[in-house]
């Protein structure tokens, strides 16, 4: 695998079966993406996006195929692995935030960072305040979710996704439950991180927030139908073969 590419998909297919009913979620998914790319994956609602991006964060397993994450074969690890490497190497900002509602804003980008024994608890502690200083909200580390608009709170998610500089950042519709401006806000921040170098691969129904991303990949019924780099604003490549 090149140095430069940290994600690696392999003939990556997902069949959930109920009974005797079988739904192929994903197809044969060939994908690439390399270090300091922001990634947006689109599709109409139940096109797969949702499952791509739980597979690739290790969230769950295909069904058959190979990923390779930061040069790890993620298709071999058990759960336990995964989920050590999934602690270190990703960052998650969810649509509904999902920040634990008796933590304060500091106890809840601290916790994932407790379960890496290769920080002590004075790096835990800067780590938390330097992340809370990116996302511009130090003055809000004791105020617990609740007190928190819902811009804020997923300024917090963000932090919490970089807190352990992870490889690469996945957020699906990270502005699904705001308004345009909190919206707009929070996609400044994702290109803020992205142009220091921060890999990110963002879910997204809207093509606004698409174009934001520098490479725009579709799904249709399991499969990849258009994969573009963007050159230049408001002009793309093809980059599927």
């Amino acid at each position: 695998m090149s140095e430069s590419r940290l994600i690696e998909l392999k003939k990556i297919s997902k069949v959930y079966s109920i009974e005797t009913l079988e739904t192929h979620a994903l197809q044969n998914i060939n994908l690439q993406i390399n270090k300091g790319e922001f990634v947006s994956i689109s599709g109409a609602s139940g096109c797969g996006k949702s499952t791509l991006l739980s597979i690739i964060g290790l969230l769950d397993v295909a069904s058959s195929g190979e990923y390779f994450l930061a040069g790890h074969d993620a298709s071999s690890l058990d759960r336990d692995e995964r989920a050590r490497l999934r602690n270190k190497e990703i960052g998650f900002i969810f649509q509904s935030f999902n920040l634990i509602s008796d933590l304060t804003v500091y106890e809840n980008i601290e916790l994932p960072l407790t379960y890496r024994t290769d920080l002590t608890d004075k790096e835990i502690k800067e780590i938390v305040l330097q992340s809370l200083e990116t996302v511009d909200m130090i003055s809000r580390k004791e105020h617990f979710p609740s007190q928190l608009s819902g811009g804020q709170q997923q300024r917090v998610a963000v932090a919490r996704a970089i807190g352990g500089n992870p490889s690469m950042i996945l957020a699906d519709e990270p502005c699904g439950n705001l308004d345009s401006k909190n919206a707009e806000s929070v996609m400044c921040l994702l290109e803020k991180l992205h142009a220091k170098g921060a890999t990110i691969c963002m879910v997204t129904h809207d093509p606004q927030s698409a174009k934001r991303a520098d490479r725009s990949i579709e799904l249709f019924d399991g499969q990849v139908v258009s994969d573009e780099t963007t050159t230049e604003r408001g002009s793309t490549e093809t980059a599927l073969t």
